[in-house]
């Protein structure tokens, strides 16, 4: 874990950061104050009432400033933010230009970024002792974070992997932390800023529901208490499903639940993020699975943003992630490809 990147992420640079976090206040404040508590001592001692009433005052209303200064620094501090930069690289050169492109928002937009990156190999064994240890590095830069910035006011975690890497990453986070974290997802296209705040690792309520949910389907020749959640998030409709269903076959699992969506991506807002992981964890809470399911293997078949997988790990898999298998499909080689495998 390094540190990428430390500075002011309210009020810039400059004359700028001086009023940001109430230093000009507290100074012009406490000139104008000083200046004049001396004159009413003045004016006391020499017995002279003439400007006394002004000069009390002004020694009020400098008062007011300094603690209006106090305030506004106090309150910068709440608002502060860390960044935690994650990247799980097989593809080195699409990996760093994320890596790069988060480090640069996040210097604009947190008082301290931190950074952790590891290059995955092809050996799926190699591969989980070394996501092993970005677990056990993120975990520790969410320490260090809570030690350096004991007034911010959230975690920004920027994490860039595959998807079935992320699930597993966010089961091995957990959602039970001290300080808010909150998971950023990269923006499609041009858009500006180039990260958003998707989304969290707590469990929240939300009762709109964004995503069409099927009934439970019977896979032939599978074991029912196999179950697979399969989420198509961009809009791939019947390709997606026989590709899960082609591949839950050949994996043995006997039962489906298809959640989709209509359109080839989600709003990029925090509500909508937020709203589709709320849903799919009520739907996978309240379906009403074949005997002995709950207990059994699971698998989930992912598509769409790294957010929403790092955030349904950490709220659906935290307490039995060794139950889970995630799966994504590979393009390239047209196969599901899992993790762990």
């Amino acid at each position: 874990m390094t540190v990428s990147a430390a500075g002011s992420s309210l009020g810039g640079g400059g004359l700028g950061a001086l009023f940001a976090d109430g230093s000009a206040l507290i100074s012009i404040g406490g000139l104008v104050a000083g200046g004049f508590a001396v004159e009413a001592a003045k004016s006391l001692m020499t017995d002279e009432p003439k400007g006394r009433v002004w000069f009390v005052l002004a020694l009020a209303a400098g008062t007011m400033v300094v603690v209006a200064g106090f305030w506004q620094r106090a309150w910068r501090r709440r608002r502060s933010q860390v960044g935690i930069i994650i990247t799980a690289a097989d593809n080195l050169a699409t990996a760093r230009q994320r890596e790069q492109q988060a480090e640069a928002f996040s210097s604009q937009e947190c008082v301290l970024t931190l950074k952790a990156a590891v290059d995955l190999p092809t050996d799926q064994t190699q591969r989980l002792t070394l996501m092993e240890a970005l677990v056990e590095e993120t975990l520790q830069a969410i320490i260090t974070a809570q030690r350096l910035t004991p007034d911010a006011a959230r975690i920004n975690l920027i994490p860039t992997m595959r998807l079935q890497i992320a699930f597993w990453y966010g089961a091995c986070l957990g959602h039970t932390h001290s300080r808010e974290i909150a998971v950023y997802s990269v923006r499609q296209g041009n858009g500006n800023p180039a990260y958003f705040h998707a989304t969290g690792l707590r469990a929240s309520r939300n009762r709109k529901r964004i995503l069409t949910v099927a009934p439970l389907e019977t896979v032939p020749g599978g074991d029912p208490s196999r179950v697979a959640l399969a989420l198509d998030l961009q809009g791939r409709g019947t390709s997606f499903h026989d590709q899960v269903l082609n591949d839950c076959r050949n994996r043995g699992i006997g039962t489906l639940l298809l959640l989709s969506h209509r359109n080839p991506t989600l709003p990029e807002t925090k509500k909508a993020f937020t709203a589709v992981t709320d849903q799919i964890c009520q739907v996978w809470r309240d379906s009403t699975l074949p005997a002995g399911a709950r207990t059994s293997q699971h698998a989930i078949y992912l598509s769409g943003p790294v957010a929403v997988s790092v955030a349904l790990g950490a709220r659906l898999a935290a307490a039995d992630r060794n139950r889970w298998t995630a799966l994504s499909y590979n393009t390239v080689t047209s196969t599901y490809e899992s993790f762990p495998s």
